[in-house]
């Protein structure tokens, strides 16, 4: 279970022996932050290929993954795509530690951004906005370059080690005007309501208890359910986002979601995980296939497929 909020909270206790080992990490990731764009990419991907051969767990989850989605690839391209799948998460740890260490700023002149202009929009109306996105290796510097742009309020889980939680919650305090732990559906409604962008990544398997079923590939698969209650109760328009890394930066690409199906909870489902495979099949390798997308069944006696 994660641990409870750290804002608020003295440093102090987190200075016990037992956490020096997770403050030498964090002292060498700040130490690698300081690292060229060009060179963190070279040694993102090489950190990328080591886990592939090593990570026999979670190849093995992102091999079920392309398996289930792609049932008509052929063996080698999936393993290709494993690969590669790897070799973006690698990229994805160093910008991590870019966007928790380093100043953004210096990337701004290789990210494009498309679309904002929908979101002042979707603004005008006063009923706020919500963004539907997914989870992409990009995904930590993508947030913190998109809240340059765009005064967004994303939602973010707990993590289970308090020092990690400590540096974080602080952290993103400072990249955004506001962050929310994703099970306070007060503070979502009450952002709207003030007429503030809400940042969903709706791509994760919550449980049976915080989902419904809906296709996302072909198959059935759990998928959150209150995103739909929230447009319902709120009004809000929808935008959905699209991150990604280049081969000199990032793109990010918004565009409207005409009538979202608020009112049918399965019909919202299915439409947001649509909208997502329209964004993986962009770029399927930075897609977080070594997630268990699939692990809570339709049926409670079937048998996990990891």
């Amino acid at each position: 279970m994660a641990n409870p909020s750290t804002r608020n909270k003295s440093i102090r206790p987190l200075l016990h022996p037992r956490f020096w080992l997770v403050w030498l990490g964090m002292g060498i990731a700040y130490l690698l932050s300081h690292i060229s764009w060009p060179t963190q990419q070279r040694l993102g991907a090489g950190l990328g290929i080591v886990l592939y051969y090593l990570a026999h767990r979670r190849r093995h989850i992102c091999m079920t993954n392309l398996d289930i989605c792609f049932p008509d690839m052929g063996l080698e391209e999936k393993r290709e795509l494993a690969r590669n799948h790897f070799i973006s998460m690698g990229k994805g740890f160093f910008e991590t530690l870019t966007c928790w260490f380093q100043d953004r700023q210096k990337l701004l002149p290789q990210t494009k951004l498309t679309g904002d202009h929908l979101v002042r929009e979707a603004l005008s109306h006063g009923r706020g906005c919500v963004l539907i996105g997914g989870h992409f290796s990009s995904i930590d510097i993508c947030g913190s370059l998109l809240a340059h742009f765009l005064p967004v309020h994303p939602l973010y889980k707990l993590q289970s080690n308090p020092v990690i939680n400590w540096f974080m919650e602080r952290k993103r305090d400072e990249l955004y005007k506001k962050t929310i732990e994703r099970s306070n559906m007060r503070e979502v409604i009450k952002s709207l309501k003030t007429n503030n962008i809400v940042w969903y990544a709706v791509d994760q398997d919550y449980g049976r208890k915080y989902s419904v079923f809906a296709p996302f590939f072909g198959r059935q698969c759990a998928t959150l359910a209150h995103v739909g209650r929230v447009i319902k109760l709120s009004k809000a328009p929808v935008i959905a986002i699209d991150y990604y890394r280049t081969e000199s930066g990032y793109q990010l690409d918004m565009r409207m979601v005409q009538e979202f199906p608020a009112e049918d909870e399965i019909a919202a489902a299915t439409l947001m995980n649509r909208l997502m495979e329209e964004n993986i099949v962009r770029h399927p390798e930075q897609y977080f296939w070594s997630h268990r997308r699939f692990k809570t069944q339709q049926d409670p006696s079937a048998p996990s497929p990891y």
